[in-house]
Parts: structure tokens; sequence; C-alpha cells
């Protein structure tokens, strides 16, 4: 695909990235709350090459991530996997992927999706401020009850609207403790394997849990 691929009418388009180490329910909400809160046409998952603020031992390779995030998500039509942080050498940064995908569909208005967590720290991401010109920075709060709380450094930013809160409902569900699951399964004792397999199958998508009992990326399944 060239520059010239976005020449026809734009579209509102939700960007999800993160390592997906694996993919879990929670993402799949996440995409959900952002898609409706923006009204956005579709939504693109950006799973990390090398995410340069996660040295992570347990970090799956980068197109086993990728299959599996493509696993997920593709029985909803207006979701797909943009694969260009995969694609690149090095490390991933937020600033350059927005860049590349600003130049090739220059007419989309883009949504980049974060977690409350990575607001904290937004201004010590790479050229953190450029972030603000290639799209709007929605991000998902679970506590959905409380106040917005962002940082002065940020505050213009929301001022501007272009920096906005998408309520969602809470799920107890993360990539570390799915992986810590899949170490709990292989116990020796029936009740803890019990437990494991049920947290797997509940906070997995249904075809990435299958994969993943094929497939030993974190671990071998019993049950």
């Amino acid at each position: 695909m060239n520059a010239t691929a976005s020449k026809a009418a734009g579209k509102i388009v939700c960007l999800i990235g993160g390592s997906f180490n694996p993919i879990h329910t929670g993402h799949l909400q996440m995409a959900r709350s952002a898609q409706a809160q923006c009204m956005a046409d579709e939504v693109w998952f950006l799973p990390a090459g090398e995410p340069w603020q996660k040295a992570n031992a347990d970090l799956a390779p980068a197109k086993i991530r990728k299959h599996m995030v493509e696993l997920a998500t593709q029985d909803v039509p207006s979701w797909r996997v943009e694969p260009f942080e995969v694609e690149q050498e090095g490390p991933s940064y937020t600033v350059n992927t927005l860049e590349h995908l600003s130049t090739l569909h220059p007419n989309h208005q883009f949504c980049f999706i974060l977690g409350t967590d990575q607001l904290t720290n937004l201004h010590t991401w790479k050229h953190w401020q450029s972030l603000f010109d290639y799209a709007r920075i929605g991000v998902v709060d679970r506590d959905q009850l409380g106040a917005f709380v962002v940082p002065d450094v940020l505050k213009q930013h929301q001022a501007r609207d272009r920096l906005f809160r998408i309520p969602m409902p809470r799920i107890a569900v993360s990539s570390t403790d799915i992986r810590r699951q899949f170490t709990l399964a292989a116990s020796a004792s029936p009740e803890i394997q019990e437990t494991a397999l049920h947290r797997l199958k509940a906070g997995l998508p249904p075809p990435v849990y299958e994969y993943l009992k094929v497939n030993p990326v974190y671990g071998r399944l019993l049950g």
C-alpha cells in the first residue's frame, strides 16, 4: 500500500496499541468502549514489535502475538490488525507509528487509546507533545464513578479536547495474570489446575484459548 491509498473519504479510527502478551477479554472490552465513545468506524489493533518500555523475558515472539490478535478480532468486521510496529526493527515508538499512519491515511481521524496507568507517564514518551498533532488521545477509565485525574502537564490538551475520558466496565483480567495461570495450570494439584483453566477460559477470547491449547506459548495446558 502506498501513500495514495487513502484518497477516499476519511474514517474515524481508534488505535489500540500494546504488547498483547497475550490479548485478553479486557482488551476487547476496551475496543468496544472506545469505538462506542468515539463513534469510530473502525478499530485497529497495533501489536508492538519490541516495546521500548517493557523489557519482558516472558514476551512471546511478535508474529505469534500478532496472530493471536488476528484470531481474537477476526469475527468483528470493523476491527483489524495493523502490523506496522511488528514489521519494524528495533523498539516501537508510538509517535513514529502515528506519523506513519497519518501520512498513509491523511483523511482519517485517529483516536489513540490508552489506559489511566499509561496516562501518568505519557510525558516521558518519545516526542510526546507530537502525539496530539496526529491523534486525539482517549483514556480508558475503569473507575467510572471517580474523578478523571489528568496530570498538570497534559491539561492544556484536555482543554483542547485532544485528551478525553472513555468510561469502561471494570474487568479483572491482565496479561500478567493470564501468563501466571498457565504456570498454575501445570500444578500437581487438581484443584489449582481446575481453577487456572477456568480463569484462562474466562480471560481469553475462545479462538486464542484454543490456539494456546495446541501451541504452548506460555506453557502446556493439560485440560
